[in-house]
């Protein structure tokens, strides 16, 4: 059987719910790339399409995803969740490579350019406040669901299967720990500060709905597994994300985002953030009950929008802040 959700305006993978694979340059290929007038025009259709679903949603009607094919939906969002959060942390990359390093001197003159430190922490803020919600998102499943599907899916992929093995993640760990090059004294952004904060809650929230007291495949297979690169780990982790390691423009970096985006846009309003409100965040202790994960399934479509209109800002002017409008239902 398929999945109940009728919508003509999907149209990521084969059908809904399908996945794509990802193209990404390796993670320490940041080299800016020239004009691609191609790529630009697939960043401009998909920030239009993502603006059309937003107008087009607020008045659609609902139509939920059957309760016995809910892990069509859930192993969806598993993979394509992470895939968003690996364009989110390259673009991540991109911003803490174009910090200079923090030096003495005189104070910058009044209106910072993109690149200056200031304006990349809010930019850095904003991208973090969306792999947040992104992480919520990618781990919405019901405990049954990760432990039946998700869970043995990735054991058999390999017994010691980690998230620390994704490449995307190693340029901005230092991020994710509070350093941030440009700011000697500290992170210097009260919102950047408190995306990271919350940034370690959620991790933990996830841990405790999904794997609560259980040890991790890695823990659990640390016995019998011999040493593996660290490049061979990468591959096993890419491929079993439907990520391929190639030459991408930087635009289609974005169309990519922009794709992945506007579908998990589309799912969560029509299957809300927690499918038939089973297994929230509600039961945790109050450690992990924060106003951000208490609210984020009603801020979801907005972080989204925002996170979108991110997307276009890296892209330049041609293509900023036309996705929110839906005055294009081309």
């Amino acid at each position: 059987m398929t999945t109940a959700t009728r919508v003509a305006e999907w149209d990521f993978g084969a059908y809904p719910y399908g996945l794509e694979p990802l193209h990404l340059p390796e993670p320490d290929d940041l080299d800016r790339d020239g004009p691609d007038p191609a790529a630009d025009a697939a960043l401009e259709h998909a920030a239009r399409r993502l603006g059309h679903a937003t107008a087009w949603l607020s008045q659609e009607e609902i139509h939920l995803a059957d309760r016995d094919t809910l892990d069509d939906v859930f192993w969806f969002r598993w993979i394509t969740g992470h895939q968003i959060s690996f364009l989110l942390w390259h673009l991540m990359a991109r911003v803490l490579a174009r910090l200079p390093e923090a030096e003495p001197g005189p104070s910058p003159e009044p209106g910072p350019s993109p690149d200056s430190p200031r304006t990349g922490a809010e930019l850095l803020a904003g991208l973090a406040e969306g792999y947040n919600a992104m992480m919520l998102y990618t781990s919405s499943c019901t405990r049954d669901s990760y432990e039946r599907v998700i869970r043995p899916a990735m054991h058999r992929h390999h017994h010691g299967f980690s998230g620390s093995w994704a490449p995307d993640y190693r340029p901005v760990r230092r991020l994710f720990h509070g350093r941030v090059p440009g700011t000697a004294d500290g992170l210097g952004n009260p919102g950047l500060e408190e995306a990271l904060r919350v940034n370690q809650v959620v991790h933990g929230a996830v841990a405790a709905r999904l794997v609560p007291g259980s040890e991790s495949l890695l823990q659990q297979s640390v016995g019998e597994m011999r040493l593996q690169d660290r490049a061979v780990r990468s591959i096993f982790y890419d491929h079993f994300f439907l990520t391929v390691r190639r030459p991408v423009t930087e635009r289609q970096v974005l169309d990519q985002l922009l794709r992945r985006l506007r579908a998990a846009l589309i799912d969560v309003s029509l299957n809300g953030l927690y499918p038939y409100g089973e297994q929230t965040f509600e039961g945790l202790p109050p450690t992990y009950r924060t106003p951000f994960i208490g609210e984020c399934e009603h801020r979801f479509p907005s972080i989204t929008a925002r996170t979108a209109q991110l997307t276009c800002g890296f892209a330049g002017p041609s293509s900023a802040g036309r996705h929110t409008e839906g005055e294009d239902h081309q």
